[in-house]
């Protein structure tokens, strides 16, 4: 599993998330990947995992996205929530994919 962060240049709330979705990857060992919605990989991705506003934090399983967040949602404390309703993965805790 991996965190995909969907941000924009012209978009101040994701210069503020950004961060947030750094410290959010370290603290449950997931790869962050970031992808700008102003660049054609960008849009293409985030047209595939049907992401309709940006920020967005998303937790993707493969093909499959198991959550989004959109703005002020994008915290440590919802993503927390969030991986505990996951169930884990050959006996490893959630969020230690």
């Amino acid at each position: 599993m991996k965190l995909l962060y969907f941000r924009a240049d012209w978009c101040g709330v994701c210069h503020a998330k950004g961060p947030v979705a750094g410290e959010i990857a370290r603290a449950h060992g997931l790869p962050l990947q970031v992808f700008d919605v102003d660049g054609e990989a960008g849009r293409e991705e985030g047209e595939a995992r049907r992401i309709r506003g940006i920020p967005t934090l998303a937790l993707a399983d493969g093909e499959r996205v198991r959550f989004r967040l959109v703005g002020s949602m994008i915290t440590p404390e919802n993503v927390a929530q969030l991986l505990a309703r996951i169930p884990p993965r050959d006996g490893a805790a959630p969020g230690s994919r």
